[in-house]
């Protein structure tokens, strides 16, 4: 596994300690401030370990702020400050000696719009391969695992040299996401990945969450309280900047503790 901190540091005993534990991040006191926007308020939660967390709420309530911070995709923004712990394997992500590059690979992240680079099919399978310095003889087989593991495989091999851009909108989704795979990630960010997508497109997205999960913890940020509810083993509701309650999804949908959980289920706002 890469390590995520420059200079190197012997976390061996940390990590033995994270892999007996249930939970794989554990974010404390959170803080995401954008200038004077106080975007995400005082946040604690813990991610466990090959499940699907759901984060759901009202645009603008934080959620995908959170989410990107867990990457560290919010330092690609000027304005945006973070604070509180976020431990990973016995590191804090926030800390300045995280290598961030590294962290990238072990937390891949797609976005709610897919962006396949505008090279082939393949091409955009081995960028981060070239990158990570994966000798050249091993891409074929990662290519090959990666859109097995997407759901992809079957639908694109016969053409692995077009144009990644030919591919429908929900099979560049999924590309994206074996693009992620590709880097043998440990944890997988999805931010609303189904909601540009038709019925059938997201189907396939949902089922290939739903797979996904036995290897890999999977985070996803979601408007479709349906889907939340399909894939998820627990939700978290987030209103406002604040976390409002985390519980396993079915209780959570069918017994919410808050009312505040309860009134934007049901619909009365959001």
């Amino acid at each position: 596994m890469t390590a995520l901190t420059v200079p190197k540091k012997d976390t061996t005993a940390l990590k033995q300690q994270s892999k007996q534990a249930e939970a794989i991040l554990q974010a404390k006191d959170i803080n995401i401030y954008y200038g004077e926007n106080h975007a995400v308020k005082q946040l604690s939660l813990d991610i466990n370990k090959n499940e699907i967390l759901a984060l759901i709420g009202p645009s603008g309530c934080g959620k995908s702020t959170f989410l990107r911070s867990i990457n560290r995709m919010n330092d690609l923004i000027p304005s945006a400050r973070v604070t509180g712990t976020l431990a990973y394997e016995g590191l804090n992500l926030l800390s300045d000696d995280v290598n961030v590059v590294a962290l990238r690979k072990e937390i891949g992240m797609v976005f709610q719009k897919a962006n396949p680079f505008p090279k082939s099919i393949y091409e955009n399978l081995v960028h981060g391969l070239r990158f990570h310095n994966v000798k050249k003889k091993e891409w074929a087989d990662i290519v090959e695992d990666s859109l097995k593991r997407a759901a992809l495989w079957d639908e694109v091999k016969d053409r692995l040299h077009e144009s990644a851009l030919s591919l429908s909108g929900g099979q560049q989704q999924r590309l994206c996401i074996a693009r992620t795979l590709a880097l043998k990630p440990e944890v997988i960010l999805l931010d609303e990945p189904a909601s540009a997508l038709d019925p059938i497109a997201t189907a396939k997205v949902e089922e290939l969450m739903v797979e996904l999960k036995k290897n890999y913890t999977v985070v996803v940020v979601t408007h479709n309280m349906q889907q939340a509810s399909r894939v998820s083993d627990r939700t978290a509701f987030f209103y406002n900047g604040e976390l409002i309650e985390v519980n396993k999804t079915g209780v959570l949908f069918r017994n919410p503790e808050k009312k505040q959980t309860e009134d934007y289920i049901s619909g009365r706002f959001g």
